[in-house]
């Protein structure tokens, strides 16, 4: 019961908005997607899993999809169709599944709850500290995974 209290006030005095953030990638999907007002995603309407996400959590996925421009919504259980065109894809996790999930470099991987347990947010940062090419977006009510071989691992802490 305490944990999660606790545990967001340590977030609050970790993170950091996009002056913090020294990669372009994520200073423009920081700054472009979840800083900036937008519209709720019809995708999310469509999955009945989605539609019992708080506001908050359904106004950042809302930005994320928009932002990203995806056309798909993966769950953990779900096989990943490979599509011809390049868009992103996300694929929606618990914590319990990260070990399971396949990276690559059109996915966007979001883990729910990282900080809902002790136990979860320790998942959390080993599968960071433990996975290469990656950078990760923690903005309390997600964890974001992007597969950059490109882009040197980084992990960023972001107030939404």
């Amino acid at each position: 019961m305490l944990y999660p209290f606790f545990s967001y006030l340590k977030f609050l005095i970790q993170s950091t908005n996009q002056h913090g953030v020294h990669s372009p990638f994520v200073y423009n999907f920081v700054t472009k997607g979840l800083y900036k007002k937008s519209q709720k995603s019809s995708l999310i309407e469509q999955n009945v899993e989605l539609q019992k996400l708080s506001k908050k959590k359904v106004k950042i996925l809302s930005k994320i999809i928009n932002y990203f421009e995806v056309e798909q919504i993966y769950f953990a259980s779900d096989k990943v169709k490979n599509t011809e065109n390049d868009n992103f894809k996300i694929v929606f996790i618990n914590v319990d599944e990260l070990q399971f999930i396949d990276l690559k470099k059109d996915l966007i991987i979001i883990i729910t709850d990282i900080y809902k347990k002790k136990q979860n947010t320790s998942t959390w940062l080993n599968f960071i500290k433990d996975t290469e090419n990656i950078v990760t977006v923690n903005n309390y009510f997600y964890g974001l995974i992007f597969l950059r071989p490109e882009q040197a691992k980084e992990h960023f802490i972001i107030r939404v």
